[in-house]
């Protein structure tokens, strides 16, 4: 026989804690978990940092300028990119514009020499035929030739731009 609640002969123990069911551990396990942690937020950081960084790439692929910032010397107040002005320098290579009759440097890597004829493809895909002869210079970290081209160089050369779009070479720059 169950007593009912109001009954006062029910015997309560005052001993025992009537909050000791486990109810706030339970509840403490059921709660959503903190997503917004140091690492998350690191790493979200990181993602938005390389898709920014591929976005701009997308944009200066499609809309970006490769004009007269590096058209050569007229662009760069006398000094041609590859040529090793600077006191102690070698030469480098510098990306260039299209070859124009004031720029009169192209700068590219070598795609093939065939002869005295040196095919070079510039920083934006265009393959240049570059014209030799024997008054063409051609520069490494020392004297050079053409056979001291090889497919894949990176060269910058200078001469006159013919109306077909070949270089008439005065000189070619082989970067280190």
């Amino acid at each position: 026989m169950n007593p009912e609640p109001d009954d006062p002969t029910v015997d309560v123990d005052l001993d025992e804690d009537p909050f000791a069911d486990g109810l706030s551990e339970r509840l403490a396990e059921a709660a959503p978990r903190r997503w917004r942690t140091r690492t998350t937020v690191v790493l979200m950081a990181l993602v938005l940092a390389v898709g920014g960084f591929a976005g701009g790439l997308e944009v200066q692929k499609h809309w970006g300028n490769t004009g007269a910032a590096t058209a050569g010397p007229a662009g760069l107040g006398g000094f041609q990119p590859g040529s090793g002005n600077f006191p102690g320098s070698a030469p480098t290579a510098a990306p260039t514009a299209a070859p124009t009759a004031a720029a009169n440097t192209t700068t590219g890597t070598v795609k093939l020499v065939d002869g005295d004829t040196v095919y070079i493809t510039t920083s934006d895909g265009r393959t240049i035929t570059v014209k030799t002869s024997g008054s063409t210079a051609v520069q490494t970290t020392q004297g050079g030739s053409l056979s001291d081209l090889a497919a894949g160089a990176t060269v910058t050369v200078q001469g006159r731009t013919g109306s077909d779009g070949s270089v008439d070479a005065t000189s070619i720059t082989k970067a280190k």
